[in-house]
């Protein structure tokens, strides 16, 4: 029980949200991440640095969301707290999020949510549980 309460404590984003704040440099682009899984695409994003001009460009999470618990506290782990110790996932069924009050972000990153997709799945697609939670991510 100890554990539970600390890994919600100091490693989950739980409700009233948190989300750092970047100063606005024309270098950084913001990213928001939803269905994130253990950070496959957040581990691309973090590790990307792009030189143009004399510039470094890089990518800084704002959010990430996925309603996995182990697999969130694997993605804030392994690349949320190495980038900011204020970045938190947020734990949480999207459907119990308003998609209004994520931040602003540059950049998005999505995947389909894997269950249903996935070839060791049922690959119900579109026509299964979590296939329609796409959606949510053309919404944002």
């Amino acid at each position: 029980m100890k554990i539970n309460n600390y890994l919600n404590k100091n490693i989950l984003n739980t409700k009233p949200y948190s989300f750092p704040n970047y100063p606005k440099k024309k270098n950084i682009f913001t990213i928001g991440e939803m269905y994130c899984g253990p950070g496959g695409l957040g581990l691309a994003a973090k590790k990307t640095k792009i030189q143009h001009k004399g510039l470094d460009y890089s990518f800084k999470h704002v959010w990430a969301l996925d309603n996995h618990k182990d697999t969130c506290i694997t993605y804030q782990n392994n690349i949320a707290s190495k980038q900011n110790d204020k970045f938190k996932v947020i734990c949480e069924d999207i459907r119990n999020i308003k998609i209004k009050d994520l931040p602003y972000v540059d950049g998005f990153l999505y995947g389909f949510p894997c269950n249903d997709f996935s070839l060791v799945g049922e690959t119900k697609g579109l026509s299964g549980k979590y296939g329609p939670l796409y959606s949510y991510g053309v919404k944002y």
